[in-house]
């Protein structure tokens, strides 16, 4: 359904149904519901006072209770970081009462401070971050209040701080935060007294590619660097990729990094990197770590592909939404449910399909021959038509060489429809498997496949 997102980040906020965005690339935070059926109503449009405007400016909003007002308060924050990680410009807070309509109010960043970074609540502190290492925090349960006995700023370090999130701290050192500079990692941690927090330094060779690409998974972190995958579970470690470093890395493109972002799905234990690929300026494709399998994979992003996204319990999957634009806004989506492309009325099929390795077998053991391939036997728990087709080469630098796809039913109804009938035949053999219908889904047992040599090859073989 369509929701008017700016399209240069959206970060969704939700606290008892409601939800804010940023609207338009203009002025505008709106309010609305989001229903289990994906269903909005705009409640309100509500214009900080004072903001300045930016079509790079990229929003952050947290929920904190007030104890001057003793109401839970909307902070909303903005800085022109939609392009550039590394812009020192702007940077303003704005806070109102989270379900009143009017105008939000700018919060006063003291002098010497600044909050081009962003804002994280660690309660009952809101701690507001940025250029030269800045980070500050707010009078204890007070968000709007920077500047009061209870406040402080420190310069923790050299470089602009990118993100901040809350951290597990044990007693006496909670709340605690950790943050990630341009090429560090920081923890804050409370003490209490004059202090109130101290920072120490966890890895001094780090970096991080945008502000949106680290996700919380369990307690433990995990953030795109600007040339390798890492991670914090007590120390900042590497996360070994040797299956989609170079194809992230090299496809990016890297004018557009800050728009990077990622999220979790829990469900099937997996952490996504959205990010514009090739000369795309709005991210197309993502990289997939597995973190129960240990395993990597990438895919290209549905419709053009995605602007921004983060995990929903309430729906207990991820919300995405469009990059492209439609006349009342940019879509919102909800992933990871069901088997279809639902818009509105429209339903359409996700086409999902699966390819084995080269099946060589005979000149891996020495024999220079093809591989024949006469019948498949699927063994899939299936719901609606799915295909198979042979696809292979005579070598490595061979054409690629496709036969027609042969469909099998979810059911049998003939004895014939129980097996998958073929007469191909590759040096190196690769067999796909394919569902494209509406309500497609499947499983896969154990397939089975007739094989047998086929005829001899030269010693040079030419595909």
């Amino acid at each position: 359904f369509p929701v008017t997102i700016e399209s240069r980040g959206f970060t969704n906020y939700s606290q008892n149904g409601l939800n804010y965005c940023h609207s338009g690339g203009t002025s505008t935070l709106e309010r609305f519901t989001l229903d289990t059926g994906m269903n909005s109503s705009v409640m309100s449009a509500r214009t900080p006072t004072g903001l300045t405007v930016s079509t790079d400016n990229k929003w952050m909003f947290e929920t904190m209770y007030d104890s001057s007002t003793t109401a839970n308060t909307l902070v909303a924050h903005v800085a022109p970081n939609g392009t550039y990680i590394n812009n020192d410009s702007g940077g303003q807070i704005f806070v109102g009462d989270l379900t009143a309509t009017s105008a939000l109010t700018a919060v006063t960043i003291p002098v010497g401070a600044n909050a081009t970074g962003g804002i994280v609540a660690l309660h009952p502190y809101l701690v507001y971050y940025g250029t030269a290492g800045i980070i500050g925090w707010s009078v204890s349960g007070k968000p709007s209040d920077l500047s009061a006995a209870g406040s402080g700023i420190a310069r923790v370090w050299g470089q602009k701080i990118i993100k901040g999130l809350p951290l597990r701290a044990g007693a006496g050192s909670a709340p605690a935060g950790i943050f990630w500079a341009y090429d560090a990692v920081i923890r804050m941690s409370f003490t209490g007294g004059a202090t109130v927090f101290q920072f120490d330094t966890l890895a001094s060779d780090s970096s991080i590619i945008s502000a949106d690409s680290v996700v919380d998974y369990d307690g433990v972190f995990y953030w795109a660097g600007v040339d390798r995958f890492l991670m914090f579970n007590g120390v900042v470690r590497e996360i070994p990729n040797t299956m989609s470093t170079n194809w992230f890395y090299d496809g990016l493109n890297k004018s557009q990094r800050a728009k990077v972002f990622a999220f979790k799905v829990p469900r099937y234990g997996e952490i996504w990197w959205c990010y514009p690929r090739g000369s795309a300026t709005e991210c197309t494709h993502a990289v997939i770590y597995n973190v129960r399998e240990n395993s990597w994979y990438d895919t290209e992003l549905p419709n053009s592909g995605r602007s921004a996204g983060s995990y929903s319990n309430t729906f207990a999957a991820p919300i995405l939404t469009g990059n492209v634009a439609t006349s009342s806004g940019y879509k919102v989506w909800i992933h990871e449910q069901g088997t279809d492309e639902i818009d509105g009325a429209t339903i359409n099929p996700i086409d999902s399909y699966f390819e084995t390795c080269d099946l060589s077998s005979m000149v891996t053991k020495g024999v220079n021959s093809y591989l024949r391939i006469s019948a498949i036997e699927p063994d899939f728990i299936q719901t609606g038509d799915m295909s198979v087709q042979i696809t292979g080469r005579a070598n490595a630098r061979a054409p690629e060489v496709y036969s027609t796809e042969v469909v099998f039913p979810d059911t049998a109804t003939q004895s014939y429809e129980q097996i998958v009938v073929l007469k191909e035949q590759r040096r190196e053999l690769r067999v796909k498997f394919r569902s494209n219908t509406v309500g497609g889904d499947y499983q896969m047992g154990q397939i089975m496949g007739h094989l047998e040599d086929g005829p001899k090859t030269d010693k040079t073989v030419i595909g």
